[in-house]
């Protein structure tokens, strides 16, 4: 299943700013000029292009708490009824091969 996170342009960049400056010691200029020439465009280019290939959009990211939590229980229901073959492949062991020295 493809998930595609989405969260408003604005949030992106608040968080962005508020983590750069805290964690980086960047100042608001460069994190504007950085955001404006390189971030937004690579997210436009490269990002925003795989949303159409989703199965499931999450609008407002992890603040979602209702997508997140549904998507935790189709993970847990999708593993507890896992096929047979599933199960049997990771109680497999494997032997210890040994290398050529």
């Amino acid at each position: 299943m493809k998930f595609f996170v989405d969260t408003d342009a604005d949030t992106r960049l608040a968080r962005r700013v508020l983590r750069d400056m805290k964690e980086h010691g960047r100042n608001l200029d460069n994190i504007l000029n950085g955001y404006t020439n390189h971030v937004k465009p690579s997210f436009e280019d490269f990002c925003l292009p795989t949303k159409k290939y989703a199965d499931v959009i999450i609008p407002r990211g992890a603040d979602n708490l209702v997508a997140v939590d549904l998507i935790i229980q189709h993970i847990r229901d999708f593993l507890d009824n896992k096929p047979t073959q599933f199960n049997q492949q990771r109680s497999i062991e494997h032997p210890i091969r040994s290398r050529p020295h």
